[in-house]
């Protein structure tokens, strides 16, 4: 899958349709299930990717490896639920999709950080106050303009994780 533009989403519906007060009881369970299934994908994420890096860094540091660097790209896509009325079975219905991983993550903050992300943690009248949010929990409602209407839409989540060794080779006039 190729690098996604914003108008090669699926069609969008208002995203304030729905505020975070008119979410009913099953959409709090979908969202918390979301949420949870995030934090795994972030668990496994991590995992690869540091696996990914020190086979990197191994190459990179022998004198014998032909490789000279690499990038680290990990895309997660989320795709619509197949009972949407906009989906289509001969597209890819990608909502929206992240780059988030390089070699140079910093795992103190961000994917698999443990850390919690709730934009409304401090806000004591606000309803989700109370819950952790993993980080592309986070970034799908504070860093997207998707609103919660959307992301009620998800059914799928794709992440592809990639290793890009690279060689840069000099034509010289020798």
């Amino acid at each position: 899958m190729s690098y996604y533009k914003k108008e090669d989403y699926v069609k969008r519906l208002d995203r304030f349709s729905i505020g975070v007060d008119e979410i009913s009881d099953s959409q709090k369970v979908f969202l918390d299930k979301l949420n949870k299934k995030l934090v795994e994908v972030e668990k496994h994420i991590k995992q690869e990717v540091k696996i990914l890096i020190k086979s990197g860094d191994s190459k990179v540091s022998d004198p014998n490896d032909w490789i000279e660097d690499y990038e680290i790209e990990c895309f997660i896509y989320f795709i619509l639920r197949e009972d949407d009325p906009d989906y289509d079975e001969d597209d890819d219905n990608v909502l929206i999709q992240f780059l988030e991983c390089s070699k140079h993550g910093h795992w103190d903050w961000g994917i698999g950080d443990g850390n919690n992300h709730n934009e409304f943690q401090y806000a004591k009248r606000h309803p989700m106050n109370k819950e952790y949010h993993c980080w592309l929990y986070h970034s799908l409602y504070d860093h997207t303009d998707l609103g919660w209407v959307n992301i009620f839409r998800i059914g799928t989540i794709w992440v592809v994780i990639s290793i890009d060794y690279q060689k840069i080779i000099e034509l010289n006039d020798d």
